[in-house]
């Protein structure tokens, strides 16, 4: 997701309801939009680690499965 993406998100799903739903973002700016609309990141990029969202998409793949 985008900042723009988060508010497009609620505006055209007013009733969103997460639950299960993973959330991937990219960069600190769309991060603090997903948490300021009550929304919980799942993955997120960049960081040290995973600096591109497929780095980051493997990552959490791979803890969900347990491994590593």
């Amino acid at each position: 997701f985008s900042p723009s993406g988060i508010k497009s998100l609620l505006e055209n799903f007013p009733d969103f309801q997460q639950n299960d739903t993973r959330i991937a973002v990219f960069g600190n700016t769309t991060v603090q939009a997903a948490t300021d609309n009550g929304l919980r990141v799942d993955i997120k990029a960049p960081t040290p680690d995973t600096p591109s969202m497929t780095m980051a998409l493997e990552k959490y793949i791979k803890q969900v499965n347990g491994r590593k």
